[in-house]
């Protein structure tokens, strides 16, 4: 019984390390992802593909291939705050600020597609971009609504000559309902307060255990015992019953009335 009940305490305190660290590190990239409009945990990014434009990749280049509901982990990209910022070229995949035709309704968002074209603007190479999936990317994004763009709108990349990011396929769904609000509070919020409650009440049950302990031991203590210690050996034991015989007799011989009392 014992061994059960520490395999379970074993299993139960996995279980609690591992939702606290996703936990933390969903907290980490939905804080990131509001401060800085993208997600960075130690210079990285997990952007979830809204649409299927990189579907099957490019038979030219390198790199993409990944599906609507996919997660990808690009290097986030220090260009605009940075002097000299990165350069890239044609068949590099980057992630960008744009803004391009959406339901008939213009936003600026997270586009992650592959660079086709450079242009040198004012000694300042400008980058258009576009999807592999021709069917759905039939023009470069530029042509549509956008100009060209430099490395400033430059937030990440997925793959270049020296990084290869990583796809997480089919994942998007979960880690966007995470960051929702329910989400949030199911995932994230409810199992932090299971945590702490599970952490408190082992902290009073220890603590009644090690307060009924000690009362035990002093119990122990305050009570002569007329029984061995249990760490005797079979021979102290021995020569503890004898002496106690030999107690007991002398006792005896004491209580008996004398001849001069008969």
């Amino acid at each position: 019984m014992k061994v059960f009940k520490s395999i379970l305490n074993t299993l139960i305190n996995i279980l609690i390390v591992l939702v606290l660290v996703v936990s933390i590190l969903v907290a980490t990239l939905a804080l990131t992802s509001k401060s800085s409009g993208i997600s960075n945990i130690f210079g990285y990014t997990f952007q979830v593909v809204m649409s299927d434009s990189m579907d099957g990749g490019s038979e030219d280049y390198e790199g993409g291939d990944f599906k609507k509901g996919d997660v990808i982990i690009g290097k986030v990209t220090n260009n605009a705050k940075s002097d000299t910022p990165e350069t890239y070229v044609i068949g590099d995949i980057i992630t960008y600020k744009g803004y391009l035709q959406n339901n008939e309704h213009l936003g600026e968002q997270l586009i992650c597609h592959r660079i086709v074209g450079v242009q040198d603007r004012d000694g300042e190479p400008v980058y258009q971009t576009q999807g592999d999936n021709r069917s759905i990317c039939t023009v470069p994004d530029q042509e549509v609504v956008a100009d060209y763009i430099n490395a400033n709108a430059i937030v990440a990349k997925f793959h270049t000559n020296d990084f290869d990011g990583i796809k997480i396929a089919g994942v998007g769904k979960a880690y966007e309902f995470i960051n929702s609000q329910l989400g949030f509070f199911l995932c994230i919020l409810l199992p932090m307060i299971f945590f702490f409650l599970y952490v408190l009440i082992k902290v009073v049950i220890n603590f009644v255990e090690y307060k009924k302990a000690k009362e035990d031991e002093e119990k122990e203590k305050n009570t002569p015992s007329s029984e061995p210690a249990p760490q005797m050996s079979a021979e102290e034991y021995e020569q503890f019953k004898q002496f106690m015989a030999l107690k007991n007799a002398q006792a005896s011989d004491s209580d008996a009335p004398s001849e001069e009392e008969v």
